[in-house]
């Protein structure tokens, strides 16, 4: 199987809801209702990756269907690309600080080395 991760996935992925879910054993999760912090997907995904999407001025539809397919897809391949991301990605290690924003997940910022 080839994946291509692109910028557009890596985009949508910072700006993932990552959050404890407290089920069995637990585990770190993407929040599955709004991943990217509100309820419509799609919207979100038009947002984070600056797409212009054309909807209806009354029902909010998006006048070419294609439109809404396109943005889903791109948030069903993130599943793939956070795979490749954990699997390839080089992370270094450090002190981390979590720095609050207001509407969206928090951004983080290096501070230090990490303590060995």
């Amino acid at each position: 199987m080839r994946f291509t991760l692109t910028e557009d996935h890596i985009k949508l992925l910072r700006r993932a809801y990552v959050e404890w879910q407290d089920c069995e054993t637990g585990a770190p999760a993407i929040d599955p209702k709004q991943p990217y912090g509100n309820s419509c997907v799609t919207d979100d995904v038009a947002e984070i990756l600056g797409i212009d999407v054309r909807r209806c001025p009354h029902c909010e539809e998006a006048l070419d269907e294609r439109d809404d397919e396109r943005l889903d897809q791109l948030h069903r391949e993130t599943q793939q690309a956070l795979a490749v991301i954990l699997a390839m990605h080089k992370v270094k290690p450090a002190t981390y600080c979590a720095v609050r924003k207001i509407g969206g997940p928090d951004q983080w910022e290096e501070v230090g080395d990490a303590d060995r």
